[in-house]
C-alpha cells in the first residue's frame, strides 16, 4: 500500500473526530445557500456517514486543517445525507465515510485498507491512491446545490 494511501485513509478517520458543524471560511461573508452531499451505497444502517469538505488542493484529502466545514448525517435506508450550510461561491471538493461502529475513525484492516465504505466528490477514484482535489472538484455558485457520492 503506498504512503499516499495510508494518508488518505488516516485522513477519513481523523474527519470523524472534527466537530460536526464547525469551521471558518475566510474571505467574504457567507452565504444562505447549502451543499447536500448525498451519500448512498451504504450496506446497511449502522452508524452515521461523516463527510468533509474542503476548499484548498494543498491539504485534499489529508490535512484535517484544511477541512472547512464537517458534518455527520444518521443513515436512512442506504444512505445519509451530510449538509454544509452558509457558504460562499468556490471551488470544493468532499471525502465521506460510513462510520458503521460510531468510533469516529474509519476502521481498517490489518495491512491498512478501509472496512468501512468511503467515497469522494465526482466519484473520483485513483487506482492505489486517493483522488487528487482536482479530481474530486466542483464548482459551487451560491444557492442550494445537491451533489451525490457512491460508497465504495
Amino acid at each position: 500500500m503506498t504512503r499516499r494511501i495510508q494518508l488518505a485513509i488516516v485522513a477519513l478517520g481523523a474527519l470523524a473526530v472534527l466537530p460536526v458543524g464547525r469551521g471558518a471560511i475566510a474571505g467574504d461573508a457567507a452565504q444562505s445557500g447549502e451543499i447536500r452531499v448525498h451519500f448512498v451505497g451504504c450496506p446497511n444502517s449502522k452508524g452515521k456517514v461523516k463527510c468533509a469538505l474542503y476548499n484548498n488542493p494543498d491539504g485534499f484529502p489529508m490535512d484535517r486543517k484544511s477541512i472547512v466545514q464537517s458534518a455527520a448525517a444518521p443513515i436512512d435506508g442506504n444512505g445519509a445525507v451530510c449538509k454544509f450550510k452558509r457558504l460562499p461561491p468556490g471551488k470544493y471538493a468532499v471525502a465521506a465515510f460510513q462510520d458503521e461502529d460510531g468510533t469516529d475513525h474509519m476502521r481498517k484492516n490489518v495491512i491498512g485498507i478501509p472496512t468501512e465504505v468511503y467515497g469522494f466528490s465526482n466519484d473520483a477514484r485513483n487506482m492505489l491512491s486517493a483522488p487528487s482535489f482536482d479530481q474530486a472538484a466542483f464548482t459551487y455558485q451560491g444557492g442550494t446545490m445537491d451533489i451525490t457520492i457512491h460508497a465504495k
